[in-house]
C-alpha cells in the first residue's frame, strides 16, 4: 500500500507539462490515422472532424463489415461513444478490423 500510496504522491506532483495531453496519446493512432484535412493515404480513416459525424462515411475507404453495419444502425462519433470505442475496440464493434487493442487509461495514454 505503501508503494501505491507513494506513486500516487508522485504523479499528482508532476507538472502539467509533463502530463500526457491528447496530442501525446493520439501518438498511438497516428500511424494509421490522421487528423490533417485531405491526408488520407493511410490505412485508417482521416478522423478531422470525427465528432459528430456518422461511422463509415468517409468516401474511398473500406470500413470493415462490422464498422459498415454500425454505421447502418445510426452510430455516430460522439465523445461518448468514441470513449467507449476506444477503451476496447474489440468489445464494443465485435468484428472491427482496427488493430488498436484500447485504451484503458485515457489520462495516461496507457492501456
Amino acid at each position: 500500500m505503501r508503494i501505491a500510496a507513494t506513486l500516487l504522491a508522485l504523479v499528482v506532483a508532476l507538472p502539467a507539462a509533463a502530463q500526457p495531453t491528447g496530442e501525446r496519446v493520439f501518438q498511438k493512432c497516428f500511424a494509421c490515422h490522421s487528423v490533417l484535412a485531405g491526408e488520407t493515404d493511410l490505412p485508417g480513416p482521416n478522423l478531422k472532424g470525427v465528432i459528430g459525424r456518422h461511422a463509415a462515411i468517409q468516401d474511398g475507404f473500406d470500413y470493415s463489415d462490422a464498422m459498415q453495419r454500425a454505421a447502418r444502425e445510426g452510430l455516430v462519433w460522439t465523445p461518448e461513444a468514441l470513449d467507449r470505442f476506444l477503451a476496447d475496440p474489440f468489445a464494443y464493434l465485435r468484428g472491427t478490423t482496427m488493430s488498436f487493442i484500447g485504451l484503458r487509461d485515457p489520462k495516461s495514454g496507457a492501456r
